[in-house]
């Protein structure tokens, strides 16, 4: 798989870490993008490798992913409300 030059994900990591952002379960991220839970935890797994968090405990990857790609604009700010 390829990625743009400054865009470490492919479009769909990317979809998957959107909404795991959210907090959302590998469940329901599967339902929302049309895919098996196990498909959300493959996209993500790799997601993490492309960001570098790969090493981190389990439970600490998925927030360090997240923190990472707001920080260098890949994702919208979860926390931050959309203006209407």
């Amino acid at each position: 798989m390829t990625s743009r030059p400054g865009m470490p994900l492919s479009p769909r990591q990317l979809q998957a870490l959107t909404a795991a952002a959210t907090g959302a379960a590998l469940s329901e991220i599967g339902r929302q993008l049309g895919v098996t839970r196990e498909q959300v935890s493959y996209l993500l797994s790799h997601a993490y490798r492309r960001l570098d968090v790969s090493h981190l405990p389990r439970d600490q990857k998925r927030a360090a992913a997240v923190r990472i790609a707001v920080r260098r604009g890949i994702i919208p700010n979860p926390s931050k409300e959309p203006t209407p």
